[in-house]
């Protein structure tokens, strides 16, 4: 599971700031793309400030400084981790992509 296998790799200090986070419900997660091979989630924190966090069996991503300036495995990252083992509903579709039948002659510039 990559869950499991992120929190493998994160050092004592960010494990204990992503659980007391997550705990204290200081961030928000949206689930933006959950398969076999990667979850990718919005992360809020209680800054306010938002971050893309990708997990996948070899690595973490995450768009705050810890991560892309230390390459280490965040809190973010741990907090996502955490939120998708005790969440398994997350693993549902977070929203309908289905495509609805329009006019014709209407379209949309992408």
């Amino acid at each position: 599971m990559i869950a499991t296998t992120t929190l493998a790799r994160v050092d004592n200090e960010r494990l204990q700031r992503g659980v007391e986070g997550l705990a204290s419900g200081a961030y928000a997660i949206t689930v933006t793309r959950y398969t076999e091979d990667e979850v990718s989630a919005q992360v809020a924190n209680g800054d306010g400030k938002s971050y893309p966090v990708t997990l996948t069996a070899m690595r973490s991503f995450c768009g705050c400084s810890d991560a892309l300036y230390r390459g280490k495995t965040c809190k973010h990252s741990v907090a996502l981790a955490l939120f998708v083992i005790r969440n398994p509903q997350a693993q549902e579709r977070p929203f309908d992509l289905t495509l609805a039948k329009t006019r014709p002659g209407w379209g949309f510039a992408a």
